[in-house]
């Protein structure tokens, strides 16, 4: 019933109805549609017009997102790290770790530090480094222990000869070889 309502409805801008648009005629609705309206007692509300008209005003769109920008976390012992692991940006093939390093931090600043890299400074962004927990042991960087051949062959003078283990006599019925060379074993109950 309301759509037949509002296709019957007058509009001011074709200056026709829906329904003359779509049917190329009027249609015919019962009389309880039509109701008079007295205009004399609806008076429009002027403190909802106007508190409408501020909550549209104070409407605005949302701020935009911008997808490029990815912010990226940079912790808080960054700034008191002296070594640091480098976050590779290349393609990593499976099982490849994703930071190089430890790097021995040279100099810091707000966006990028200086790390001992090979031997030589190179300068990294902070979006790429991260802390790294080092012991002792993991810093020392030129000290090598060197093994001689001669110290591997005086520590163990004597050789011990290794020995195969001991196979065991089948329990298993006779052994047959297949034409394919394999070995089968017939169980006992099978024989």
């Amino acid at each position: 019933m309301v759509l037949l309502d509002i296709r019957s409805s007058w509009r001011v801008d074709p200056d026709c109805s829906p329904a003359e648009l779509v049917y190329g005629t009027t249609l015919r609705i019962p009389g309880e549609f039509l109701q008079p309206c007295d205009t004399s007692t609806t008076t429009p509300d002027i403190t909802f017009l106007r508190n409408l008209q501020q909550t549209m005003h104070s409407i605005q769109p949302p701020a935009p997102k911008f997808h490029g920008n990815q912010t990226s976390y940079v912790p808080s012992t960054l700034a008191t790290a002296k070594y640091v692991n480098v976050r590779k940006d290349s393609h990593k093939h499976p099982l490849q770790r994703p930071y190089d390093g430890p790097f021995r931090v040279v100099s810091k600043s707000d966006k990028y530090f200086t790390l001992k890299i090979k031997g030589r400074p190179e300068t990294v962004s902070i979006d790429r480094l991260k802390t790294a927990y080092v012991t002792p042991l993991t810093i020392e960087e030129n000290k090598e222990v060197l093994i001689s051949p001669k110290s591997i062959l005086t520590d163990n003078p004597k050789p011990t000869p290794v020995k195969p283990p001991a196979v065991s006599p089948p329990k298993d019925g006779p052994i047959k070889t297949t034409r394919a060379g394999r070995i089968s074993r017939v169980p006992s109950r099978f024989c």
